[in-house]
Formats: structure tokens, sequence, C-alpha cells
């Protein structure tokens, strides 16, 4: 199966803008919104041409669940390509995190990451702010002053902003932006510039959700990528959700099949010819196509920009190289350290089957300064070493934990034997980063982190971290990571954690 075309479907919104509707040469009627891809309840796309015209992505998704979306691709792994046209600016927002929308919503959470097509001189957008404590949150909306705790980025074309679930964030006045994110429509409006609607009242707030969702200091991450008609292919996105790779073309290109899953593919610059199992089709400016999983590989020809969007499925955990590596090979040898030792007694719950394994097996030792809490500044530094004590062939593991302030973040250095660190965010989101000699993880303070041993020596990794970050094992053991990883011989198996 080919690519797959799809009707817009637009929605008119108080902050709307024509430029979408110009270059599209079609009549504007004060619609800010165009659906371009989606399976959402509240907007589902509708096939515009071939042998499926008529017929909505849903249910060609249900006639072949594998060929479209790929196996053990779920509704929560679907992602939504949207226009966004504003005029004027959007209200202050956040979208919740998976679990919150599930039990709060019955819909998914929404992590979104916008490309600018084209932003007016001197054009801002909202993402993030500097906002430390739901206390302080709620007393500068009583004193009036939200607007001065914003984080606002100047965009130009060619700018890529990325927005987590829980940022307070609002597109601005001038931008035209391509929205690419997760199978969500719920949005907390926060502040909305006390603006009033057509019949003159003031738009309706969701300030007690906001505060339930939004995440404290986080502020969005701009990557600016200008156009200069050059060959190239990067990674722009790349959440626990999901990747997006800019790809510019000039002349020709051939994108790969990808049977994994489902993709989307946008034109944001130019204009480009597709070719695959032997039917072309065009692709304009501003248009987008769905990409089944059974697409074969597409050969593009022309000048022009693309953006392929490509989720992360949750039942398949993603392990990365590390980003930055290093010649770190020293010893810890200090006797002013503490030290802690943990058995498997001590967590033999954490594991999947302890049957026949003692009980006094050692599976890792901790050294550490504490350092002081109390002291600005303070730094606490240590050593975790994890023996290669497999239990019944599930790798051995540290408890893994969260911290307490998740403004704090923590840095680990490999620095002997093999292993991965394990990762995940407060939608249970879990993947992994490859841990051995001279590799760096810097680890943001929202998730959770947890060292395993995949190898036949003991791994050591050194780890420095403010001590006021604190050590939250509780929420590891109510919401657990969400995978396991077992080695038999030289293989590694991972399973969904039950």
């Amino acid at each position: 199966m080919g690519p797959i075309k799809v009707s817009p479907m637009y929605d008119k919104t108080i902050w709307a803008g024509d430029k979408l509707a110009k270059i599209r040469n079609r009549v504007w009627n004060g619609e800010g919104t165009s659906w371009e891809i989606s399976v959402h309840p509240y907007a589902q796309s509708v096939v515009s041409e071939g042998k499926h015209k008529g017929n909505t992505l849903v249910s060609l998704i249900e006639h072949d669940h594998d060929g479209i979306l790929g196996t053990g691709v779920t509704d929560e792994d679907l992602l939504r390509c949207a226009f966004l046209d504003a005029k004027d600016s959007l209200s202050v927002q956040v979208h919740p995190g998976e679990r919150y929308a599930r039990e709060n919503e019955n819909d998914h959470g929404k992590t979104e990451a916008w490309y600018i097509l084209d932003a007016d001189e001197g054009a801002s957008l909202v993402a993030g702010s500097d906002f430390r404590s739901r206390d302080e949150i709620q007393a500068s909306i009583d004193a009036g002053t939200i607007e001065d705790h914003l984080y606002r980025i100047p965009v130009t074309e060619g700018d890529f902003v990325q927005v987590p679930s829980g940022t307070l964030h609002a597109l601005g006045a001038g931008i035209l932006a391509l929205e690419i994110g997760t199978n969500s429509n719920t949005t907390y409006r926060f502040y909305d510039y006390n603006r009033r609607d057509k019949d003159g009242n003031l738009r309706p707030l969701h300030i007690a959700k906001s505060l339930d969702v939004v995440v404290c200091g986080q502020t969005g991450v701009k990557v600016s990528t200008p156009v200069d008609h050059q060959p190239k292919v990067k990674r722009i996105v790349d959440f626990p959700e999901y990747s997006v790779d800019l790809i510019d073309v000039n002349g020709e290109y051939t994108l790969p099949a990808w049977p994994a899953s489902f993709r989307t593919l946008s034109c944001v610059k130019g204009e480009a010819v597709l070719t695959c199992e032997g039917e072309t089709s065009d692709l304009a400016f501003t248009e987008s196509v769905f990409l089944p999983a059974s697409c074969g590989e597409i050969t593009v020809k022309g000048d022009c920009r693309l953006l392929v969007g490509t989720p992360k499925p949750r039942s398949v955990m993603d392990i990365k190289e590390p980003r930055f590596l290093t010649d770190f090979s020293k010893t810890a040898s200090s006797v002013t350290l503490s030290h802690g030792v943990k058995k498997l007694k001590d967590i033999a719950s954490y594991y999947l089957n302890t049957e026949g394994v003692d009980p006094e097996t050692v599976l890792y030792e901790v050294q550490c300064d504490d350092g002081n809490p109390e002291v600005p500044g303070s730094l606490s530094y240590g050593l975790t070493t994890i023996y290669p004590n497999r239990i019944n062939e599930e790798c051995p593991f540290t408890k893994g934990h969260w911290h307490m302030d998740e403004s704090v973040e923590e840095v680990y250095e490999g620095e002997a034997g093999t292993g991965l660190l394990m990762y995940m965010n407060h939608d249970g989101m879990t993947w992994c980063e490859k841990v051995f000699p001279g590799s760096v993880h810097h680890i943001a303070g929202t998730l959770a982190h947890r060292l395993i041993n995949t190898g036949d020596e003991p791994l050591k990794v050194r780890a420095v971290w403010p001590p006021s970050a604190g050590h939250n094992y509780d929420e590891v053991i109510a919401h657990p990571f969400g995978f396991r990883v077992f080695r038999k011989g030289n293989e590694l198996k991972v399973i969904p954690h039950e």
C-alpha cells in the first residue's frame, strides 16, 4: 500500500489568521485550525483519493490494523498533524499527560511540537514559565502577574519548538505552524489575556485542572533549521512518544520503508513528487499524507522540505545510544563515603521470580558523599556497583527512583562493565540508554531512573546530583517501570512489566 491522502478538516477560532487560506487559494471563513491527519473522535480523517476514497482512516485501521498501523501499535501511540494559523495569540494553555487524561477526560495525553512555516517580524510564542511551585502560580493568578512569569521564545521560519505535556504554552500572533503531536484533543485554558468572545463574555478558564498537570519550571526547546536548500536528514524531535525527522530534498531522495509502524509525511517547503510501488502522486506545499506500515520505500523528487513523524509504540522499549561520551576510568577510594548494600532479600518483591535464589545474594552497593542540602550549590557524588548476579535470568538492577524535587537534574557516567540506564516518565513511557565505560547520561528531574547490569562483570557508574533532589522510591513501587530485562546466554530479552 502506498501513501494515503486525506482531506483537511477546518475549525473556526477566535484567534484565526488567513495565511493558510491564501497559500491554499481557498475562501477563508475564520478557520484557525486545520486538522490534517487525525483518527481522534473529534476529527476523523477521510481518504480523499484512490481506491479507498471516502473511507475514514479509522475504518482502514479496523479492516487491517497491522498493515495500517503496524504490529503492537495501539490507539495511544497514534499521532495527529494540524496547522495552527494565528492572527492573534492563542490562550496560555497546558495539556495533561497520558495517565491524567485517561483518568479524567477519557482521552489521551498530549505532547506536541510546532514547526514554524511563517512568522511576522518580531513574532514570539510562549513555551514554559519560571514558576517553581503551584502556590507561586496561585499567588500570581491572585495578583494578576501571570504574564511576568511566561517564557517567551522569538521564532522565524524553520524553527521547531518542542512542547512536552505539562508545559504552559501559547502560539503567538502572526505565526503559521504545523503541529505534530499525540492523539488528543484535551486542552486546559490557563490564561487568556482577559479576552472576550464574540458575545462579549470572558472565555472560561480551567485553573484547577491546569494546576493539576502543570510541570513547574518546564520550558519548551527551540531547534533552528534555516532553509538553505542543501540535502540533509536531521532528527529534530525525539520525545519518548514519537520522533520527527526533517528531510531537505534537492533533487531526489529515497525514504526507506518502515514496517514497524505508520508514519506521517508533511511538506513544509516547496513541493514534491512521490513514487511508491509504481504509482506516482504529488505532494504540495502544506500537504500531508499518511504512510501505512505496509507502505514500501518512497522516491521523492523535488526541491522541498519534509517532516516525517514516527511513533514509538509503548509495547516496544526504545534503547538508545548515550548522547555524550568521555574517557572516564578513575575508581572511588574514599573511606569518608557512606556505604550501603542491597541484597536480594531487601528488594525481592521487585523481581519477577526469586525461587531458588539465595536471599543473601548481593545485588548492588552504593558509596556516596551525601552533600549538604542546606548549603546552596552543594553537590552529592557517588559510585554504584551492580554485580552480575542474575535472578533466574532477570538482569540485576537498582531500585530506581524519582527525585522529590523534579526541577533537579543528575548526571551519570559509566566507569566499568556494561548495562542499561532505564528511564520512565509520568505517563509510564519507558526507554533505555546503553551504559559502558565513558558513557555520559544527563537525567532530567522529571524522569524516574534505574541502572541494570546486562553483562558478566560488575557495572560501575558514578553520579553527581544536588542533595536537595531527594529520592522518591514509593512512586516507583506504585507505578513500576514498564519493562523487565532478562539475559539468557548472550541474548537479551525484554518483556513488558505485568
